[in-house]
């Protein structure tokens, strides 16, 4: 077996080994992957480490066991705004070298511009560059679970940060997000890695719970989709019906209940 890195800004995962097949995840600049099996014209097999598989073109990325190795150890730094251009010097002039979205995961070197702006970065292939600091946060491996109510909140934080975006099947970035990819997003973002699909499965950190227990941060799963529930009776989703990131409600009397998905078959999914 064969590690890699994305070396893109995002690596289309595809149902079958060809181009115009059904993408089925996107994987983000700077994310590892393993190689189960090497298909014909450049194309692999391969699992992400949130332990979803599927097709990807070589062309987006390096393949090296060694270095793959080494980046995994050594990444700590992840894209939480947008859009975000990777320049050749300190300075917003500055030739952009990559163009990233939230969610790519960095090396910061934590070596600042004078004036504190921008911060030198490390990317897969070693080249080195310049991000806007306030564009990127510590990668976090994990989660507090006795702080539940920070965790919570920025769950709710991260699931809002992408209001308006476009949806899009398979999608993972501001660029176009489905709804499996904005709730596991939220979750990523916070160090959590849950299963990439609307259901609960076994093995992953999301456990069934009541309707009764269901808190802000706590994820709602309809037959084929899934949303994040914000408290109030309000709830998050990417769905095709709305076509973008957007809040609805259970509250029949608010201005943007849905009637579908209220009197749809639910079950309630949380980590805590």
């Amino acid at each position: 077996m064969k590690n890699a890195i994305v070396n893109n800004t995002i690596g289309m995962l595809k149902r079958e080994p060809k181009n115009n097949s059904e993408s089925v995840d996107e994987v983000l600049f700077g994310m590892n992957v393993e190689i189960l099996k090497e298909e014909f014209n450049n194309w692999f097999y391969v699992r992400t480490r949130y332990n979803y598989e599927g097709y990807i073109n070589g062309i987006y990325l390096i393949i090296n066991d060694k270095l793959s190795e080494k980046w995994e150890a050594e990444k700590n730094s992840i894209v939480i705004n947008s859009f975000a251009d990777i320049l050749n010097k300190p300075q917003a002039s500055g030739f952009p070298i990559a163009t990233l979205t939230r969610g790519a995961n960095l090396i910061s070197t934590y070596e600042c511009s004078k004036d504190n702006k921008f911060t030198k970065v490390i990317l897969p292939n070693l080249s080195m560059g310049w991000i806007r600091s306030s564009f990127i946060s510590n990668l976090k491996s994990g989660y507090d679970i006795n702080d539940e109510e920070g965790l919570r909140n920025n769950l709710v934080s991260s699931a809002v940060s992408y209001i308006g975006t476009q949806y899009r099947w398979g999608g993972k970035t501001p660029l176009g997000i489905d709804c499996s990819g904005l709730c596991s997003m939220a979750y990523m973002l916070n160090g959590i890695l849950i299963y990439r699909d609307a259901k609960i499965k076994e093995g992953f950190p999301i456990k069934e719970i009541t309707f009764k227990q269901i808190k802000k941060g706590d994820l709602i799963f309809f037959p084929g989709h899934v949303a994040m529930y914000l408290g109030d009776g309000k709830y998050i989703h990417s769905s095709t019906s709305n076509d973008v990131v957007k809040i609805n409600s259970f509250n029949k009397n608010s201005n943007d209940y849905n009637e579908d998905l209220d009197r749809s078959l639910k079950r309630f999914g949380s980590i805590f």
